[in-house]
């Protein structure tokens, strides 16, 4: 029920990589990993979590740019053969949510793909998608009428009652910001982001 955040990081490998994604990839622990997404100039989706890279904003750089840098393309990360989860987090509020849905429609065969954001607005956007879609911290963004497939709640506001709330809907919670330091004790979360092993 652990989704590696930013895929599995070790000393050597660097979070939103391929390699931190195989390495959750190929751990016991995990059933899936998270990533981020923005644009880039080319209007390419491209794999990183700040808007910001070497004074520059991430948008502003070419995908081949970025892929010099070592930034990877979503594409790559789609590409990989796994049934285990990839749960998409988009940071671009600008984002081209038919480009991307066509992209995630076309490699979602095995049913696998979770696309989220803090953003209402931009998973409003979602139409004719095969994918499962949330949005983070609804408590915080809360509208009246909740209609998504999942909702990611940060663990230090989560309750029993709140969890129970959404199975009754069957919405799917996932949990994250939680540390080391923090003990587990919910029922009724089908998922829970974190980067230790």
């Amino acid at each position: 029920m652990f989704i590696a955040h930013r895929g599995l990081v070790t000393k050597n490998v660097k979070e939103n990589t391929l390699a931190s994604f195989n390495n959750a990839l190929n751990s016991s622990k995990y059933i899936g990993f998270e990533l981020d997404i923005y644009t880039s100039k080319d209007k390419e989706f491209i794999v990183y979590h700040n808007p910001l890279l070497k004074g520059k904003f991430i948008w502003s750089y070419t995908s081949q740019e970025l892929k010099e840098m070592g930034i990877i393309k979503l594409t790559d990360v789609l590409k990989l053969k796994t049934n285990k989860i990839i749960l998409i987090d988009i940071k671009d509020f600008n984002i081209d949510t038919v480009k991307l849905t066509k992209l995630l429609n076309k490699y979602n065969g095995n049913n696998n793909i979770y696309v989220m954001s803090f953003f209402n607005k931009v998973i409003a956007k979602f139409q004719n998608n095969n994918f499962k879609i949330g949005v983070l911290n609804y408590i915080l963004n809360s509208e009246i009428d909740y209609h998504y497939d999942f909702i990611g709640l940060i663990y230090d506001i989560v309750t029993n009652s709140m969890l129970e709330s959404f199975k009754k809907l069957n919405i799917e919670v996932i949990i994250y910001a939680l540390n080391k330091r923090d003990k587990y004790i919910f029922s009724n979360v089908y998922y829970i982001i974190d980067n230790f092993e």
